[in-house]
Order: structure tokens, then C-alpha cells, then sequence
């Protein structure tokens, strides 16, 4: 019977809940009489308050000793979590940083062709949130304390920073506008394929030689006639109908949803770099930092 009525209750008591915290963390009933300024026998009694709405054990004393059971210990991190979530939480809405924005560095190509066509979504979860975004060619802030998260493509192997994957299968796809395919016949060979205007993006370990190398090793290929610094701009060049473009499918998938770019060949190039999400251990606003990684990782896993 009492196992029907603990069902109906969902959360313990507060103060229950923070005196097993304090002690399981410290393990000690003293320290956490000390840190929740209350007395030793207070602490005892709150956490014997907890057990019994539980209806589990979760300390073994041993004279001065205590030792957490099994359970006690997987309980801690998610209450501790808790307790820390809320503590900053509650400091970014209400406290000194509750007009604080969220800085945000990110590549631009990737913010003009993904992100802003989703930014209306977290808008809407989180109306108070301000944004500010640094493209990664803008030198300001320059130090990477004044930014908050920062979203980059690249290969994870930074020594200093915690990445976190935000893509997991990354190609290269060629495509060109309707005019350009209206003009040039793809259905040709790759080595007449070959010869077509193209345009090249700099800055990128990966290119038209290794796409062409997937047909056949050391084929030969005329240049890129335009090369721009950034995909947004090759992209722009690829809809005006100026050249075939080698480009990220997470970049172009917008693009292609909308018809202003073509898929022209079958044939893809996984990509050995991918999108990285890097969080500032450092930054003061980990309460929406926490709310935009959320809500950052769950638009891939849509």
C-alpha cells in the first residue's frame, strides 16, 4: 500500500533534499550543518525525513563514519546538478547578470546558411534571451573569455578545449544552379565533366582535386575560374549560374530544400572535418549557455 501512495509523490521535501546533498558531498554531517547553518541533530533528521519518502536507505553510519549506499550514490550528481542548475539559473534572471547577452562566435557561412533560418525557433523557446554573434574572421572580442560559445568547423584535435561534435556524417556534394545545368550537360563523362567552370572555396584542407581523385587517381581538371574565402559567397556565385561548386551538404541543404541549388552528380566525398560546438569553461552565463547548447543539439537530432 505504501508503495502506491510514494507514487503519487513526485518530489521530497526541500530542505530533505539539501541536507542529503550537503552530506553525501562532503561526507560528513558536521560539514553540512556548517555549510547550511544548521545544527548537526537538524541535518540527521531532515535526511531521516528523506528515507523514509524514498522508503530507502541512503546512509550507513558507522560510528562518526557514514558511508552512501548504492542508490545514495547515484542520487548525488543528479541533485548536486540540480542545486548548481538552479543556483545559476536563478542568478542569470533575477540577479546582476539577468540583462547579460549571450556571445556567440561562429563561422559565417554556416550562421548564414543553417543557423539563421532557425534562430526563430529558439526565439520563440526563449523570448529573454539576447543574442550577440562574432563571425570567426572578426578579430572582436579578442579574447576568447568575451565569448560564450563559439561554433566552428574543424577537426577536434584542439588540446586547450572541450568540442563537442555537432555533425556526425559531413560530405561534399557538386552542385550549380538550373541556369548552369541548363547550359552545361552533366550527364556527360567526369573527364568532360572535368573541363566545366567551377568555383573553389579557400580555406578548406578538402577540394576538387580530392573529389576528382575519387574517380580516378591524378585526373586531370581545369581550375577554378572564382575562388572566394567563404561558402556563403561561393554559394551566391554557384546561384548566379558562374560555375559548379564543391560544397558541404549541412551547407546547402537549405539551399537545395528551396530549389536555388541543384545536386548535379551522384558522386559524394565524405568530409574529414566536421561542425564543433565549443563551450567557454570560463564564461559567466552558464545558465544560457546551458538553454542554447540544448537547444542547439536538439535541431541535429531532429
Amino acid at each position: 500500500m505504501a508503495k502506491s501512495v510514494i507514487a503519487h509523490k513526485t518530489i521530497p521535501p526541500f530542505n530533505s533534499l539539501r541536507a542529503f546533498e550537503s552530506t553525501a558531498r562532503h561526507m560528513s554531517l558536521s560539514r553540512a550543518a556548517e555549510e547550511l547553518n544548521v545544527s548537526r541533530g537538524a541535518i540527521s533528521q531532515q535526511i531521516k525525513v528523506l528515507e523514509t519518502f524514498l522508503e530507502q536507505k541512503l546512509l550507513v553510519r558507522n560510528g562518526s563514519q557514514i558511508a552512501l549506499t548504492e542508490q545514495a550514490m547515484t542520487y548525488l550528481p543528479l541533485l548536486t546538478d540540480t542545486f548548481k542548475n538552479l543556483s545559476v539559473g536563478t542568478q542569470n534572471l533575477f540577479g546582476g547578470n539577468a540583462s547579460h547577452t549571450l556571445t556567440i562566435r561562429v563561422a559565417q557561412s554556416f550562421c548564414n546558411a543553417w543557423l539563421l533560418g532557425r534562430l526563430a525557433d529558439f526565439q520563440r523557446k526563449y523570448p529573454l534571451i539576447k543574442l550577440k554573434f562574432f563571425s570567426t574572421v572578426n578579430l572582436y572580442p579578442s579574447e576568447e573569455q568575451a565569448v560564450d560559445i563559439e561554433i566552428i568547423n574543424g577537426y577536434g584535435n584542439w588540446s586547450n578545449r572541450k568540442a563537442e561534435q555537432l555533425t556526425q556524417h559531413e560530405e561534399w556534394v557538386v552542385v550549380a544552379s538550373r541556369g548552369y545545368i541548363s547550359r552545361y550537360d552533366l550527364s556527360q563523362s567526369v573527364e568532360t565533366i572535368a573541363t566545366y567552370p567551377k568555383i573553389g572555396t579557400i580555406g578548406y584542407s578538402e577540394g576538387w582535386k580530392d573529389w576528382f581523385n575519387l574517380h580516378s587517381s591524378g585526373m586531370p581538371f581545369t581550375e577554378p575560374l572564382l575562388e572566394f574565402d567563404s561558402t556563403q559567397l561561393s554559394m551566391e556565385a554557384a546561384g548566379q549560374g558562374l560555375g559548379m561548386l564543391l560544397a558541404k551538404t549541412i551547407l546547402v541543404e537549405d539551399a537545395l530544400k528551396a530549389g536555388d541549388l541543384v545536386v548535379v552528380h551522384p558522386r559524394r566525398m565524405q568530409s574529414q572535418s566536421h561542425h564543433y560546438l565549443i563551450v567557454n569553461p570560463n564564461s559567466q552565463n552558464q545558465y544560457k549557455v546551458m538553454q542554447f547548447t540544448q537547444w542547439l543539439l536538439s535541431t541535429f537530432e531532429d
